[in-house]
């Protein structure tokens, strides 16, 4: 739930960037942006109490997957909840999107 789609902070820091600063590279999830990926689900807290542009990063991913046409790819804001407590209330969405994707097989 809520990950990083750009290099992660930690590499950021590593490489002395600072944590305002997005980049994209090898080390980022965007980077594998294509049609034929798995079904995925993004899910985070709430843009204005989630962790500094999580909410921005997953939409952008989520976007460039339907640009690219991918069939499957799903996106939630979990309004009210922060990084810290959206995770309770996504597990049964998280659970309802592994059962439909699990029954069609």
């Amino acid at each position: 739930y809520s990950g990083h789609t750009i290099t992660h902070f930690t590499v950021r820091a590593e490489r002395g960037i600072a944590g305002e600063q997005p980049i994209i590279d090898k080390m980022a999830p965007l980077i594998h942006v294509r049609k034929d990926c798995p079904p995925i689900l993004f899910i985070t807290g709430d843009r204005e109490l989630e962790m500094l542009g999580r909410y921005e990063e997953n939409a952008y991913m989520w976007r460039m997957m339907k640009v690219v046409g991918h069939q499957d790819v799903g996106l939630y804001e979990l309004d009210g909840y922060n990084h810290g407590q959206m995770a309770d209330p996504a597990h049964p969405l998280l659970l309802r999107f592994v059962g439909r994707i699990t029954a069609t097989k």
